[in-house]
């Protein structure tokens, strides 16, 4: 049985105000608001994470949900993606690039100010198996991503992606290197091909 004693302890004078403020809001006692976030740091911490690492794991599986990104097994995936290539290359090449159309347009349209640099930021986060980095400059990219697990199929896919996000948003390819491990692509703003 759990003992039910309260003990006094003490934080910050704005976490209290926030926390009060929130309990408020939701109809909760302080008290209530107080052990459950207790226990939320407590199972984080059991689990071997912390409290800000599995809200960021959250938040990044809400971004996810919202880009239209589905977990699936790996060696699965690999498998589907080989197969597709192997039998209908160029379909399959258009669909990767129209998805980076799509997707460019999406961040356009929830991230005005910045949608390029949106999605890179995103695609740094949630292309697990290839480190993705880019650096940009005035009205040009350049994106290079490496891993293993880009077969030359999956790094032939991956740039054609990237070239249809950069052409949506207003860039075209110079250059583009392409090969198993590996893709490294530069493009220009308003250049065309």
């Amino acid at each position: 049985m759990v003992d039910m004693a309260r003990k006094t302890f003490a934080a910050r004078e704005d976490l209290l105000n926030r926390i009060s403020e929130l309990a408020r809001e939701r109809g909760y006692t302080i008290y209530d608001m107080v052990n459950e976030a207790l226990e939320f740091a407590i199972r984080a911490y059991e689990g071997g994470s912390s409290p800000l690492k599995a809200i960021e794991a959250l938040e990044e599986l809400r971004a996810m949900k919202r880009l239209g990104l589905v977990p699936c097994f790996e060696r699965l995936w690999h498998e589907v993606v080989e197969m597709a290539f192997k039998r209908s290359r160029q379909e399959v090449l258009r669909l990767w690039s129209e998805a980076g159309e799509w997707l460019a347009k999406l961040y356009e349209a929830s991230h005005r100010d910045d949608p390029l640099g949106r999605l890179l930021e995103d695609l740094r986060r949630f292309t697990w198996r290839a480190e993705v980095e880019a650096e940009r400059g005035e009205g040009q990219v350049s994106i290079r991503a490496t891993g293993p697990a880009l077969t030359e199929p999956h790094a032939t896919l991956f740039a054609a992606m990237l070239e249809g996000a950069l052409r949506a948003l207003g860039y075209e390819a110079s250059s583009k290197e392409v090969g198993s491990g590996f893709v490294r692509l530069r493009a220009v703003k308003g250049r065309s091909s």
